[in-house]
């Protein structure tokens, strides 16, 4: 079965399957009135979808004088003799949906932070044969918003979360069912859910059947532009995430969350499980009581600490890449040197799902390491990406048709040697830009594209970042920037047959002959070619042994990403310091 199919359905309970908070709230307020506290409406909405055990402890300091387990007793008397009084008030369409699922197969799941005493109380209300499984507050470790209640329901049943669908009607519960890999619905009751983390977010139940939920689960699983069981963009987080924590001191330590794992240090030890569940940028503690920032890291933390092939297109040129070539939602884009996957990376995110991304390399080697940096980083193969080992004057007509492309991007040692496929491949007024590194690679290239008289006049350029020391008084420029990296040359293609207008200029002392290009770059006139080493433009080589180890290193990342395999100390290598830049101008 594909992860577009629908395996299962876990259901919430209280307020989405049967409308009982207008009796919990009556059991609530019974209790304050009865110690003189007054209800204020943030504290009603927090109580809302929580587990039983952590509402008690609020009304505990609140200032109720009774122990958890009696404030709970309490609630649940109140609610199962609601409930024998006026009768159970379900929700709109959800005996009918749960009816509809059980003639179609589909095994559902009740998956509620009540406990079993009332959730059987209400399932004996409900047609025979309702659910397969009951999954109650009082019989799991961790309440949500954490995953595991929906992650035990999944398991349960004997299908992955990927394949199942949880409908919730509060935040918190929501927060636990994208955070679990579930497709999360919402359905509102008392609370707004536009804030909430939720694949959908529907009326009602009323009127939807299995087969229009196994329709819009195809649908919504379709959307996502990397595997059902990438990492989590945004939300709560969840296992397989990978998240960056800042210790006391700065350090920087990259993890992928897994089941029963650990992150450990000399001071102390923060299990995995006390991060799932938490929204980004939350603080944890670990063992010994310190305190760590966790966040998802960013795609430019991820890009400046992954293993490296080749040298790797910046931030800040990856940046004006995206910007100058106008790179947009749904575009085939032609990439040419994917080195170590960095601009890749960049490339796809900006195309999105619906685009199609093309990238060539010449060595194996780079595009494994390329492959492999983007399986760690998206949590899987990403669907609209190939990856072509060769030569792109000879691969690329294979691939593309004439015509057929919006933006084409060369970053290698001779790019002039390209321009004509770029050419051929190209819409009219498609883009090309190239990524050279030294004056002389980028002398040629505009020259070439001006000879071909098929590009626009081309546009050249290089970016400086300096970043700012700013504390209190103390404002100043960094001791170190990211300098000269490289150029960026831009053209766009003409319409076949068009003739571009003469610009009309002045004489200048920067005219020039071929007799001046020879003398400029003389074993490119002759037709050797020999000068265009990655020694002689300045590129720094990585031997076959320093090579292979990369590869294996990126495998590695990818697979821990994947697999999720549990881990008892710190991510070694890459992931240790990411976010950290380059330590000294242009490197």
């Amino acid at each position: 079965m594909t992860a577009t199919q629908l395996s299962a359905v876990l259901w919430d309970m209280d307020g989405t399957l049967i409308d009982t908070e207008p009796l919990w709230l009556e059991a609530e307020l019974s209790m304050l009135a009865r110690y003189g506290i007054e209800l204020s409406d943030a504290l009603r909405e927090e109580l809302i979808g929580s587990g039983l055990w952590s509402a008690a402890e609020r009304f505990r300091e609140a200032g109720v004088p009774l122990e958890a387990d009696e404030i709970v007793a309490e609630w649940v008397d109140g609610v199962i003799a609601g409930l024998d009084r006026q009768g159970p008030e379900w929700r709109p369409g959800a005996v009918e949906l749960l009816a509809s699922l059980g003639e179609a197969g589909i095994p559902c799941a009740l998956v509620t932070m009540s406990v079993r005493s009332l959730a059987e109380h209400v399932i004996s209300l409900l047609p025979a044969g309702g659910f397969d499984l009951l999954i109650p507050g009082d019989e799991v470790e961790h309440e949500k918003p954490h995953p595991d209640p929906y992650l035990r329901g999944a398991e349960g049943l004997g299908v992955p979360i990927e394949q199942c669908i949880a409908l919730e009607d509060s935040r918190t519960g929501l927060r636990a069912a994208a955070a679990s890999g579930a497709v999360a619905i919402g359905i509102p009751n008392l609370v707004s859910l536009d804030e909430a983390p939720a694949h959908a977010r529907w009326t009602s139940l009323d009127g939807v059947d299995a087969e229009a939920l196994r329709h819009r689960f195809a649908e919504l699983r379709e959307r996502q532009p990397l595997p059902a069981d990438a990492p989590a963009l945004s939300g709560p987080f969840r296992y397989g995430d990978r998240v960056q924590l800042t210790g006391p001191k700065g350090r920087l330590n990259t993890i992928t969350l897994v089941r029963e794992g650990e992150f450990h240090s000399h001071r102390g030890v923060v299990r995995h499980e006390s991060i799932v569940g938490l929204p980004d940028a939350s603080v944890v503690e670990n063992s010994s009581g310190e305190e760590y920032l966790v966040l998802r890291p960013l795609l430019s933390d991820f890009v400046m600490s992954m293993p490296r092939g080749a040298a790797i297109v910046y931030p800040k040129d990856a940046a004006q890449i995206l910007s100058l070539a106008d790179v947009f939602p749904g575009a085939r884009v032609v990439e040419a040197g994917v080195g170590s996957g960095a601009l890749s990376l960049h490339l796809l995110r900006a195309i999105g799902p619906e685009g199609e991304l093309f990238s060539f390399e010449r060595r194996e080697e780079f595009a494994e390491i390329a492959k492999a940096n983007a399986e760690a980083f998206a949590g899987g193969a990403p669907r609209n990406w190939t990856v072509s080992v060769g030569d792109l004057q000879e691969a690329l007509p294979e691939r593309c048709a004439e015509g057929s492309v919006d933006r084409v991007v060369l970053d290698m040692l001779a790019p002039w040697e390209c321009v004509a496929p770029a050419a051929d491949a190209l819409k009219p007024g498609g883009v090309l830009i190239c990524y050279v590194a030294t004056v002389t690679q980028l002398s040629r290239t505009v020259e070439e594209l001006r000879r071909s008289g098929r590009f626009t006049h081309p546009q050249s350029s290089e970016t400086m970042v300096r970043g700012w020391h700013v504390e209190g008084l103390a404002v100043r420029p960094d001791h170190r920037m990211v300098a000269h990296t490289g150029f960026l040359v831009t053209a766009r293609r003409l319409a076949p047959g068009t003739v571009l207008p003469d610009l009309k200029r002045r004489a200048s002392k920067s005219d020039f002959d071929d007799a001046d290009l020879a003398s400029w770059t003389p074993d490119l006139v002759d037709g050797d070619g020999s000068i265009w080493t990655p020694d002689v433009v300045g590129e720094r080589g990585k031997s076959d042994r320093v090579l292979r180890k990369k590869v294996r290193e990126a495998r590695r990342l990818a697979e821990q990403g994947r697999d999720g395999e549990p881990g008892a100390g710190a991510e070694a290598g890459p992931g240790a310091d990411a976010g950290a830049g380059p330590a000294a101008a242009g490197e």
